[in-house]
This record gives C-alpha cells, sequence and structure tokens, in this order.
C-alpha cells in the first residue's frame, strides 16, 4: 500500500477544521468516502476534500464495507463511537478515533478489547499530543533534564460556553455527551499529564454547570444544559507527584488557551499552546535560586501533524508517542472518576 485511501464518519466542526484540513496535507492520503446523516453537512465535506457523490454515505456500515476505503475516521458524537469503532475493528480496519473513546470505561473497555480481537488498530484523537511544544516537552522530561517530576500545574480556560448564538447542541445533552468539559476538553489535559508524569492514581474534584439553559437547535425554546461547563480537580500520580488542573468553557478573554507548569526536582517546563512553538525551560547547577528561565525554540524534528502520524501508522510506521486506544481508555477511566468525585465529594481512586 502506498497511499491510504481514508473514509470518514460524521463530516461536523471537528472533521472540517482538523481531520480534512489535515487530510489534504498529508503524505500518501487520500479521503476516498464521507458519511453523514446531514446531507448539507456531507455535501459540505464532500466539496471541500473533493469526493465524489457516489462515495457519500448515509449510512456508516456503508462505508466500512466499502471495499475502497482502506482506513476510517470516527468524528461523531460520544454516543456513537463505541458501535461505530467496533463495527470498523471487526471489519479489519484501522480507525482513528476522537475523544472521549467511549460514554464510559465500560464503553471504552469494549472498544479495546475489540482492537485485541481484530487485525486492525486503532488510535485516539489526542490532538495535543502533536503539538511541537508537547513533544519536545516530553523528550526533555525523558532526558531527566528537569529530575523527578513532583508537580504540575494545568489550565484549559475557553470562552466558547459564552457565545451569543450557541445553542443546546448534542454536547450539552447527558444521552449523547455523557459530560461536558470533562470529557471533551479535559480529557485532553489529562491525557497530556499522563503523557509526562504517568497515570493518575486518584483524584478530587468539583464541577459546574454555569449557562444552565439553552436554546433548542430547532426553536426558540428554552432547554436545561445537563453538562457540565467547568471543572477543576487535584490529582496525585503514580510517580509521586500532585496536580491541579482546571478547565472550563467560561472563561472570557480564552479562545483556547492550554497552559502546563511542570515542577521537578531539577528544574521546570513551561508551554502555552497559543504559541506551541516555544516553550520555557529553567534548570542549572547548584543553588536552585541561581536558576535562568530560558525560552526555546522547539527543534523541527518534533514537527508531526496528527493525521499524518496515524497514516503513517496504517504504513507500518508508528510514531513514538503514538496515542493508542488503550490511551483513551486510560482517559476515560480518569474522566469517569472525576464525575463520580465531584457528584459524591469525595476522594476517587482510579483502579
Amino acid at each position: 500500500m502506498n497511499t491510504v485511501r481514508i473514509g470518514i464518519i460524521g463530516t461536523g466542526g471537528v472533521a472540517m477544521s482538523r481531520h480534512i484540513k489535515e487530510l489534504l496535507q498529508c503524505e500518501n492520503a487520500k479521503i476516498a468516502a464521507l458519511c453523514d446523516i446531514d446531507p448539507a453537512a456531507l455535501s459540505r465535506a464532500a466539496e471541500k476534500a473533493g469526493v465524489p457523490a457516489e462515495k457519500c454515505y448515509s449510512d456508516y456500515r456503508d462505508l466500512i464495507a466499502d471495499p475502497e476505503v482502506d482506513a476510517i475516521e470516527i468524528c461523531t458524537p460520544n454516543y456513537l463511537h463505541a458501535e461505530m469503532a467496533i463495527a470498523a475493528l471487526r471489519a479489519g480496519k484501522p480507525i482513528n478515533l476522537e475523544k472521549p473513546v467511549a460514554m464510559n470505561r465500560a464503553q471504552a473497555d469494549t472498544i479495546v478489547a475489540a482492537e485485541q480481537d481484530s487485525s486492525a488498530f486503532g488510535m485516539t484523537c489526542f490532538t495535543y499530543r502533536f503539538m511541537p511544544a508537547v513533544r519536545y516537552a516530553k523528550h526533555l522530561v525523558d532526558s531527566g533534564l528537569i529530575g523527578d517530576i513532583v508537580g504540575l500545574n494545568v489550565a484549559y480556560l475557553k470562552n466558547s460556553g459564552f457565545w451569543e448564538e450557541r445553542r443546546l447542541e448534542w454536547r450539552f445533552i447527558k444521552k449523547y455527551a455523557a459530560s461536558g468539559v470533562v470529557g471533551d476538553l479535559g480529557v485532553h489535559l489529562i491525557d497530556l499529564a499522563q503523557l509526562l508524569a504517568g497515570n493518575i492514581t486518584e483524584l478530587c474534584s468539583t464541577k459546574a454547570t454555569v449557562v444552565k439553559e439553552r436554546k433548542r437547535l430547532d426553536s426558540e425554546e428554552l432547554a436545561p444544559v445537563e453538562t457540565d461547563d467547568s471543572c477543576s480537580f487535584l490529582a496525585h500520580f503514580a510517580c509521586g507527584a500532585d496536580g491541579a488542573f482546571h478547565i472550563t468553557r467560561c472563561a472570557i478573554g480564552h479562545k483556547n488557551t492550554i497552559r502546563y507548569d511542570v515542577y521537578g526536582t531539577k528544574g521546570s517546563i513551561s508551554f502555552d499552546l497559543n504559541d506551541p512553538k516555544i516553550l520555557t525551560v529553567c534548570h542549572g547547577e547548584g543553588d536552585p535560586k541561581n536558576y535562568v528561565s530560558v525560552t526555546e525554540n522547539v527543534p523541527q524534528e518534533f514537527y508531526l501533524l496528527q493525521e499524518q502520524a496515524f497514516v503513517n501508522a496504517v504504513l507500518g510506521k508508528r510514531d513514538p508517542l503514538f496515542p493508542t486506544l488503550a490511551d483513551g481508555a486510560q482517559g476515560q477511566r480518569v474522566v469517569d472518576a472525576l464525575l463520580a468525585s465531584a457528584d459524591e465529594r469525595r476522594w476517587v481512586d482510579i483502579i
């Protein structure tokens, strides 16, 4: 196989802004088929991706069965992930699955089990693993530059909860999303923290719904928002480190801010993904009060598109930081614990 022919299920916002956009820049990739139940969304995506009408499907099973599709990207609402992922894996086709991978831990585990029984594999769309600053930070941590990690301070800040035009989309309805920012945004923070410091073993969280009603998609009627707009939590890691996290879609002044401070016994690393091409490193010799923080440009070797990583993996060249379905399931375990902790107002172990 020289060119990977990819079929995309779900042609909404994330497919258009991330998957299709990046795939059109990738080497050895072709968008071969699309699927969506919304004809207008499907038509827009087909025009952008250059996919002919005969390769545009309304039933995802038809796309999976297409012999001219080698691999599949799943960009649908959360409640559809498990059934689509399992169907594709059973058909022997590699998948690139949007996060969170499932509605809960049990579903995530069924996806991983299906992968183990399949000749194919899956990737979790942990997009921020492919930001240059993250990849370079991982390299520096693994090199021992900052010693053993003892603490993390992490934030994901957006203003999207206050957009005037935002209506009661599926992300605000529990039966379609399971959670709000915890699963949508928080799972990214969780994955990066565990990539850098290892698994979280216990946590304590709080969550809130700030905008409690929104207009329905098809009318001016107000209806209740069922999922969370913000979440804060404390976490312990297996390595002995502690972490403090804040995630919100109600931070005016922030379009999409992701900040990490990682503290070690010999130094620290900080990055803000509003500029993913730089990070700040503080380390030295002798007394730490004399250390100086230096901003570094990320070397070119740490640049890689998420979609190129998936294409490369299908062709047998897997990146060392490739986010597996097992990584997605681990993130789901933490998401479930966050929800339980907030609801029950207690510390929860991650087993």
